[in-house]
């Protein structure tokens, strides 16, 4: 087993990404998406048996790769994966990091001269009876992550190569994807049920029930995790993000939606269901933002999900739960870092519209996201979040604030993939008038007899699709809210 530390140890002197070892066969280092063979003879079958047997045990190849962490004598863990090969047994082992250990007590004193030791940190701003929970709670979280990452590797694999948005596991059931909207079951990989129930224990600790949300890399892809218990047991819906930040061209959006990033103030909001590409679209909006000005951006993330190439600007990115405690308390908080533009991952209560609206309203542009089917139900959403009898306030408060509402939905094309439908509401004078009177119920009628203004139906976004061949008459007739209006506009539909 010496050989295969050495090998490992080689892996991390070389800053490489992974090894692969596999009997018969020579070593490889994967270095920034190159592979390199290592200038030395095929390993022996014995020497990889010997690595892999005792982090099998009595576990069986029979059903698919097994993910497992194997650590070093100096306390390195590496996410291992096995399988079965051409020539026997084949092992793929991944950076890690070093075993976080529990420190000893220390005063508040002796913290702040080691300032540096994230540790003796949490030591310093708690009694020491409290120290070795928060070290231990620490340490699981630490590790439970990293056995998610081993567990999602291989579904995480076959998702990059099928082009999936999504990868579900559920114990009790095999693992599936989301491939253009719908689910495709992998029947060819199986998941231990225990260890996915464990690591979802591990990462809720005493929060009986709770929803873990955080993002992960796994192999070299980026994914954006909810982890969270049900009827049967447990289960993870994990969201593939890709690693560069797309162009609003490549997402296949209205170029009219760059002139949202020349506003100065006030507040955006990106509506639509789930999985539609309400935060890939503000992420789009927030990486031309920073190639057209330099801007000071703090975005509030729940987890973070695309990481931004700076470019002109400034960005920074915080993290619920992390870096965080709300998202009403990160709006307080940015208002006092000197924004010019706050990036907010959802408006979900009362305290976080409260303070979205102050914060559009004194000079700073926030986008946001809310779930909403169209421009009408944001609106609505948003006023009835609050008693009525602060309501006439805050629509008041909306007209003033709001400068566009995006309302997007994703539909599976003929051809394979997915395209958008948009329905684009910029806030206009006749707007803001409707809605500080509260008559949303003209709404549709402005937005249809306002295309000079910018605005798009949600009707006339489906009929171009249409025409153009993109989609199904069925699918277009699934999103459409007024079908009368549909038909006229698209031909085929008569």
């Amino acid at each position: 087993m010496s050989a295969i530390v050495s090998l490992l140890r080689v892996m991390m002197l070389r800053d490489a990404d992974a090894i692969t070892l596999e009997a018969g066969r020579i070593p490889s280092l994967r270095r920034r998406g190159n592979v390199e063979a290592l200038a030395m003879p095929a390993l022996e079958p014995a020497q990889i048996d010997e690595f892999a047997q005792p982090l099998l045990g009595a576990r069986s190849l029979d059903e698919g790769p097994l993910m497992v962490a194997f650590t070093d004598e100096d306390g390195a863990i590496y996410p291992v994966t096995i399988e079965r090969g051409a020539t026997g047994l084949k092992v793929t082992a991944r950076r890690g990091g070093k075993k976080v250990v529990a420190a000893p007590v220390v005063r508040p004193a002796v913290a702040a001269a080691t300032a540096f030791a994230p540790v003796l940190k949490i030591v310093a701003a708690t009694a020491d009876d409290d120290v070795a929970p928060r070290i231990a709670a620490a340490r699981d979280a630490r590790a439970a992550r990293e056995r998610l990452a081993l567990l999602l590797a291989p579904p995480i694999a076959i998702a990059v190569a099928r082009r999936a948005s999504d990868v579900f596991l559920s114990t009790g059931q095999r693992p599936r994807l989301r491939i253009d909207g719908r689910l495709a079951c992998l029947d060819e990989l199986a998941i231990d049920d225990v260890e996915l129930t464990a690591i979802v224990r591990e990462l809720a600790g005493s929060d009986v029930g709770a929803n873990i949300d955080l993002s992960l890399d796994v192999n070299e892809a980026r994914v954006r995790v909810n982890a969270f218990d049900h009827m049967s047991g447990v289960a993870i819906a994990a969201r593939l993000i890709n690693e560069r930040v797309p162009s609003l061209a490549e997402l296949g959006l209205p170029p009219e939606l760059a002139s949202i990033v020349e506003l100065r103030d006030g507040l955006v909001l990106v509506c639509g269901p789930t999985g539609s590409g309400k935060s890939t679209t503000l992420a789009s909006l927030i990486d031309l933002l920073d190639q057209r000005r330099a801007a000071h951006v703090i975005t509030l993330e729940d987890p973070i999900e695309y990481r931004f190439q700076r470019r002109r600007g400034l960005i920074h990115q915080r993290e619920l739960g992390t870096h965080i405690p709300s998202f009403a308390a990160g709006l307080r908080a940015a208002l006092r870092e000197a924004p010019d533009v706050i990036l907010l991952g959802e408006l979900r209560d009362r305290d976080t519209i409260a303070a979205a609206l102050t914060a559009a309203e004194t000079g700073h542009l926030v986008l946001a996201t809310l779930h909403a089917p169209n421009a009408i139900g944001a609106i609505d959403r948003m006023i009835d979040a609050f008693p009525e009898g602060q309501q006439r306030q805050i629509r008041t408060q909306l007209a003033g604030a709001l400068r566009t509402v995006v309302t997007q939905f994703l539909l599976p094309k003929k051809d394979g993939g997915r395209v958008p439908a948009l329905e684009v509401v910029p806030v206009i004078a006749a707007v803001a008038n409707l809605i500080r009177k509260g008559d949303l119920h003209m709404l549709p009628t402005a937005i249809q007899a306002g295309r000079d203004a910018g605005m798009i139906p949600l009707e006339r976004s489906l009929a171009k699709l249409l025409d153009a061949g993109a989609v199904s008459r069925d699918a277009v007739k699934r999103i459409a809210a007024d079908q009368d209006l549909l038909a006229a506009l698209a031909g085929k539909l008569r």
